[in-house]
């Protein structure tokens, strides 16, 4: 197996997915990892995003066979989702953890979607919490893919993209996306797909990596830029995205402002933390605002000294008195 190098990839311009705006402010010019990764923010929307980004083959077969080696690369240890038993099994807590938390939003029988599946295991727990649903899982690593399917988890081989170009599947009871709609190249268009194909009564269970919240713990934007992410969320945008699709958002909980005793309590029972949660239903009505004070609002908290600042008083060490303030 060839190995993978950034540097040769071809990369394409993109307009902004969420508005299609072409006028960006650049935010960082390097991911964590010191490779050339030029982040965006737009000035209608504030969406953030990759520009430019590496193709939907390059991505396709980056996912397929180099992902998890690249990411221990790139941070100097092995992940322990790469190991797959512990990924499975660190996500099936998660899956249990999260069916317990939204059980009151969770349809508890039907057709139940992951995209973004990786080993089965969220699928599986929550399959162990409400038996009664059927899973299917789509995940673009192989390796991943077929761990699930081995486990009792069916799942589709395929980027979410070439999936949703060819699937006909329908009256969906739950979609979920585990921290992993940062890895679609279309999120507005997995939106929309969960509007048209979800039942009336049916969820969209979103799980994603609060950027901003990233980039607050680091102090600086390029610690939360990542080359597998072509998409970074805060809880605002993340929002009108949603409900631009046509949903309206019935719980929304981050965990950018809860305090240490807060979040390890969350982690003890499974559950993620530096995340933002949301659960949406369907809804006739469409916003087709952007409203443009989010931009500057954007503008000032991504601001080199504001993320400096900002880390010194809540994060860093040498000022510890400030924490009790949060």
């Amino acid at each position: 197996m060839e190995k993978f190098v950034y540097e040769k990839m071809k990369l394409e311009n993109i307009p902004c997915n969420f508005c299609v705006g072409n006028d960006f402010f650049v935010l960082a010019r390097r991911a964590a990892n010191g490779l050339p990764a030029q982040t965006c923010l737009c000035k209608k929307c504030g969406l953030i995003f990759l520009n430019p980004r590496m193709s939907k083959d390059d991505y396709d077969e980056y996912y397929k066979e180099h992902y998890r080696a690249h990411r221990a690369a790139s941070i100097g240890k092995t992940e322990r989702a790469a190991e797959l038993q512990v990924n499975f099994d660190d996500a099936r807590k998660f899956g249990r953890a999260l069916a317990k938390l939204l059980s009151s939003n969770i349809k508890e029988f039907g057709l139940t979607i992951d995209v973004g599946a990786s080993t089965g295991g969220v699928l599986f727990g929550l399959r162990e919490i409400l038996p009664k649903l059927e899973l299917l899982g789509v995940e673009p690593s192989l390796a991943e893919s077929d761990f699930a399917n081995q486990h009792g988890v069916k799942t589709h081989r395929a980027l979410f993209e070439d999936f949703l170009a060819k699937s006909d599947v329908s009256k969906i009871s739950n979609i979920i996306c585990v921290r992993s709609l940062n890895h679609l190249l279309d999120p507005m268009s997995f939106f929309r797909w969960a509007a048209r194909t979800l039942e009336s009564d049916g969820s969209l269970i979103l799980v994603v990596k609060n950027f901003r919240h990233q980039t607050r713990r680091a102090g600086n934007v390029a610690a939360g830029v990542q080359i597998d992410h072509p998409y970074m969320f805060t809880p605002e945008t993340l929002k009108q995205m949603v409900e631009q699709a046509g949903f309206e958002v019935i719980y929304l909980d981050s965990d950018e402002y809860k305090n240490k005793k807060e979040l390890t309590e969350q982690k003890e029972v499974g559950l993620s933390i530096h995340h933002i949660r949301l659960v949406a239903k369907k809804k006739n009505a469409v916003i087709k605002k952007f409203p443009r004070g989010l931009y500057w609002k954007m503008r000032w908290q991504f601001w080199p000294p504001f993320l400096k600042i900002y880390y010194l008083l809540f994060y860093s060490r040498r000022f510890k008195f400030f924490k009790f303030l949060r």
